[in-house]
């Protein structure tokens, strides 16, 4: 995920040398949500995901699907690299315990309702209409 200029300065020498690599350590270099490996080229539909050496589908928790074809949906190919996330979304917080390894699908959904949050806040608020009417 592409870190935003004003937050650069949580994202220093030590999260990239020490943290990171310290997070990644801890899930086995797998997503710790969907346990999907890093780096690996997977076929995925939604949250469920298959890389190409195994036969079965794996759903959102990474259990055993039993399903040989694909689930119905979007079937996409991808290259899996693991983001580390911070549960509370407050990047001063790199304690172990708010950090998680996860792919960027479960990411993106782990942040969704904050993305709308901070959407509505930065974004919404520089639309002339939309700013005048939260005033209304």
């Amino acid at each position: 995920m592409p870190i935003r200029p004003e937050l650069r300065q949580f994202y220093g020498r030590e999260w990239h040398t020490v943290i990171r690599p310290r997070i990644l350590k801890r899930a086995r270099d797998r997503c710790e949500q969907c346990r999907i490996p890093n780096h690996e080229t997977a076929w995925r539909v939604g949250a469920s995901w298959r890389v190409p050496r195994q036969t079965w589908w794996r759903d959102e928790g990474g259990r055993c699907t039993r399903l040989i074809s694909p689930p119905t949906g979007w079937l996409r190919k991808v290259r899996i690299v693991l983001t580390i996330a911070h549960l509370n979304h407050d990047p001063a917080d790199n304690r172990d315990e708010n950090l998680m390894a996860l792919c960027q699908w479960c990411h993106l959904h782990h942040d969704r309702a904050h993305h709308k949050d901070t959407r509505r806040g930065r974004k919404d608020a520089r639309r002339p209409l939309l700013a005048g009417q939260e005033a209304a």
